[in-house]
């Protein structure tokens, strides 16, 4: 039975997407999509190079705080890709193969991963703090204001102590070199060898700072084009502050193991905020599939540019760490 749980786990966004359908007008749910707006739809979708331009940028400088080496024009690339396997795998790990094709380009592999997992934190992060507002938007769902507080603290601090003791140089040496032999004394040297390759990536405050206001500019991106969809449909009743906490909510909640690229759990989300303010079912249901339709985008448009960035390629040399993002646009390096 214990084999089968993450999949019945996986399974229950889905049966809830399923509850809902069986229960809402479907002519009312087709008629909300096809009066839908058209244009905050189209400049929603045309806001992905920017989206993809600041997240890259973000990674980018990850990268070079740990010794690693990467045009400009091949990291938007290759996150243009993760968009592409992340948003068809399981909990978006398809994202992590963006390690794989560092590791391909002459990388090392440890801090190549460790690159994208905390690009992914800092996502999270950010979306953690901003999704305090959907938690307290969705409150009558909880049983008190103490429930709200504590899963909004929980949230907070298990994301904030899990991206000191990654980007740290101290928290990270003692779990790599104390903690972890102590579970798996074989890997003691894989460990050291990891310390030292990410010896380089420290927490400094200008680091942290710039940082911070990368994600800040990806997440407002993000926040733009979703309030672009409420737009869409005439939902112009939800203030902006719950339309950014959902939005924030729903992107951590995409990533916990209880759906599939957030089916189900979005649609549920979207209903529990949409009909205090006098809205249908319906408009819900069509809201989370104007939602879905930005994740089509993401998976047509990386699909596509993932044919110019093969995996199982030979490595390439190294980037010079002189040479600036911009004027290695012009590499040959795919």
């Amino acid at each position: 039975m214990n084999k089968y749980l993450p999949l019945l786990l996986r399974l229950l966004g889905p049966a809830l997407l399923i509850l809902f359908l069986a229960n809402a007008n479907l002519e009312h749910l087709w008629e909300s999509l096809r009066t839908a707006r058209a244009w905050p739809i189209a400049l929603s979708l045309l806001l992905m190079p920017p989206f993809v331009l600041i997240k890259s940028r973000r990674w980018l400088r990850l990268m070079r705080e740990m010794g690693l080496h990467l045009n400009f024009r091949t990291a938007c690339g290759l996150y243009t890709v993760g968009l592409f396997y992340g948003a068809t795998t399981p909990g978006q790990a398809g994202d992590l193969l963006k390690g794989l094709y560092l590791h391909e380009r002459g990388q090392p592999l440890a801090p190549a991963m460790l690159s994208v997992v905390l690009d992914r934190l800092f996502d999270l992060l950010v979306m953690a703090a901003f999704g305090t507002l959907g938690i307290f938007a969705l409150g009558r769902l909880l049983p008190s204001r103490e429930l709200q507080t504590a899963l909004v603290l929980a949230m907070a601090l298990g994301l904030t102590a899990l991206t000191v003791v990654l980007v740290a140089r101290g928290p990270r040496t003692w779990m790599l070199m104390v903690a972890l032999p102590r579970f798996a004394p074989g890997f003691t040297a894989t460990l050291s060898r990891w310390n030292s390759q990410l010896h380089g990536l420290n927490l400094r405050p200008t680091l942290i700072v710039e940082l911070t206001l990368l994600s800040l500019g990806s997440a407002a991106f993000t926040f733009l084009r979703l309030w672009l969809l409420f737009l869409a449909l005439s939902l112009d009743r939800v203030p902006l502050p719950v339309v950014v906490g959902v939005s924030a909510l729903i992107a951590v909640l995409q990533v916990l193991p209880i759906s599939i690229a957030g089916v189900g759990v979005r649609d549920a989300a979207l209903i529990a905020v949409l009909l205090p303010y006098g809205y249908q079912t319906e408009q819900a249901l069509a809201l989370s599939a104007l939602f879905l339709l930005i994740n089509v985008q993401h998976i047509f448009v990386g699909f596509v540019v993932s044919f110019w960035y093969p995996l199982a390629r030979r490595p390439a040399p190294a980037t010079d760490p002189a040479r600036d993002g911009s004027a290695a646009a012009g590499s040959r390096e795919p």
